[in-house]
């Protein structure tokens, strides 16, 4: 996996394919690849700033933002003992002044018996908050439909960068952007940026997607606090759907909680499917 920004960290070596063997996915064969192959281009879509591999774990860091961006996905084997590997990590995100976080992903049965999620459990690492859902849909069913360019009301925009009105709408977790978001924003191999805006020009709507191998991601969906509920967020996946089918991609994904039974329901009416699930266990303070 090679990133558009040159000073990014690329310690370690990368997999040579897509793992088909280790601890962290452990379901049907078939099942297990697909869920490989999906994490690894979701991946792709939103880079962190410093990156290793180490075997088939990639280490993420970007100061916080996001955890996604900050921590050890597993898709695979280490190249080393499973002791040996989360004491690397540990050590990792020590020398960054980062909790140690590893993302696990699993299917949507749940983990099971997995080796690497019970040596973290035992060994005290815990579950930040419920698990996440990643859901899939083509990307015909997302297309704009016939006549939406003159629907009344406020007009689809799209960027290559956020601009300022996009940014001012996007608050992950309810926070401000930091700085370094500007740099994951723009860090898949092919972006754009998505604003539903007024007559008078006020953002109240938004969206990004992230093209990587074949698949288009889906993120920073936001609608306005007083503009939700009136078919703008649906507006926005459309608006997504189209670009991908544009840019030749066939499928897209996208990651929620899986308790945000209000975002899930829009992206299901939209089309889109649970694939799996995923959920970062966190190093206990020593």
């Amino acid at each position: 996996m090679r990133g558009t920004q040159g000073d990014r960290t690329q310690g370690g070596n990368e997999p040579d394919g897509t793992a088909t063997s280790g601890p962290g996915l452990h379901s049907g064969e078939s099942d297990r690849r697909r869920i490989i192959e999906l994490e690894r281009v979701a991946a792709l879509g939103w880079r962190a700033v410093d990156e290793q591999w180490m075997g088939n774990w990639l280490l993420r860091a970007a100061g916080g933002f996001t955890g996604r961006a900050n921590s050890a996905l597993v898709l695979g084997s280490p190249d080393r003992s499973l002791a040996d590997a989360v004491d690397a990590t540990r050590r990792w995100y020590a020398r960054r002044g980062l909790p140690a976080t590893i993302s696990l992903p699993f299917p949507l049965s749940g983990p099971g018996d997995d080796p690497l999620d019970r040596l973290l459990a035992a060994d005290g690492w815990t579950l930040r908050s419920g698990p996440a859902m990643v859901l899939t849909a083509a990307a015909g069913d997302l297309a704009p439909p016939d006549g939406a360019d003159t629907l009344a009301g406020p007009r689809v925009s799209v960027s290559e960068t956020p601009d300022e009105a996009w940014r001012a709408l996007y608050h992950y977790r309810g926070q401000e952007l930091p700085p370094v978001a500007a740099r994951l924003l723009v860090s898949a191999p092919w972006q754009r940026f998505v604003s539903l805006r007024t007559l008078d020009g006020a953002t109240v709507a938004i969206g990004r997607l992230a093209v990587a191998d074949g698949w288009a991601g889906v993120t920073a969906m936001e609608v306005a606090p007083d503009h939700r509920r009136r078919g703008y967020g649906t507006r926005v996946l459309h608006a997504l759907g189209g670009l991908a089918r544009q840019r030749g991609a066939g499928r897209l994904y996208l990651q929620v909680d899986e308790d945000n039974t209000a975002a899930r329901a829009l992206y299901q009416r939209s089309g889109f499917t649970p694939s799996h699930l995923y959920h970062y266990r966190i190093a206990p303070a020593r």
